[in-house]
């Protein structure tokens, strides 16, 4: 009776470790789904080969080639003849100019940034929060709205603009200015003048010709004269 009972308490032991093992292995699986992995972006160098080298750009200070993953928590930098776009999937992409040092971490619906020089443009998503940190500053858009603008570091000092959405300076306290066509408009207006310009120089040269010749000519007496 007691062999029974031995065999009985160590068959429920076992069933019972048998049950924890299935359950803590359930409990891995769940935790490592494809939802739970981190996110991942992606560095594209485009450039130019002026001095006969090819576009370069670092990632945490090691060469990285075009097409190279992108975690967050890392820096990009990028050379004097090459610019870079940092693609992050659903909450936009990021644009640096030649020359540019950009520290990104980044998170579901948030993209947080130090800008220590050169300049980037940011295209974020609807929904997506973007902070920018600067030397002397900190730029940051409206969430809810889909936005583009520049922010860049020139001698020490920030300057930012926006084509769309909402950007703010220094937690809210100064509006970022629109970005116009005013100064596109001023060229196209020149542009445009320029022809006409030139044109009556054209006519002008053109008569005062016609009349010295015609003045000149048997036969014919001027009006004037």
């Amino acid at each position: 009776m007691k062999k029974n009972t031995n065999a009985t308490w160590l068959r429920n032991l076992v069933t019972f470790c048998l049950i924890l093992s299935v359950f803590s292995t359930y409990t891995m699986v769940a935790s490592a789904k494809p939802d739970n992995k981190p996110l991942m972006g992606e560095l594209v160098i485009s450039g130019s080969n002026t001095n006969g080298d090819s576009p370069s750009a670092t990632i945490n200070g090691e060469p990285a080639e075009s097409g190279r993953t992108f975690f967050s928590s890392g820096t990009v930098a990028t050379s004097e003849n090459s610019s870079a776009t940092i693609k992050l999937g659903k909450l936009g992409f990021i644009n640096l100019t030649p020359n540019s040092n950009l520290s990104l971490s980044f998170s579901e619906n948030k993209i947080s940034g130090t800008l220590s020089a050169g300049q980037i443009k940011v295209f974020n998503s609807e929904g997506v929060e973007v902070n920018i940190k600067t030397a002397d500053s900190l730029i940051s858009n409206e969430a809810q709205q889909k936005g583009i603008f520049t922010v860049g570091v020139q001698t020490g000092a920030t300057k930012a603009f926006a084509e769309t959405g909402a950007v703010f300076m220094n937690n809210g306290n100064t509006v970022v200015p629109l970005q116009t066509a005013q100064d596109d408009d001023d060229d196209d207006n020149n542009s445009s003048v320029a022809p006409l310009l030139i044109f009556a120089g054209i006519v002008s040269a053109a008569v005062i010709y016609v009349l010295v010749n015609d003045d000149e000519g048997d036969g014919f007496v001027s009006p004037v004269r």
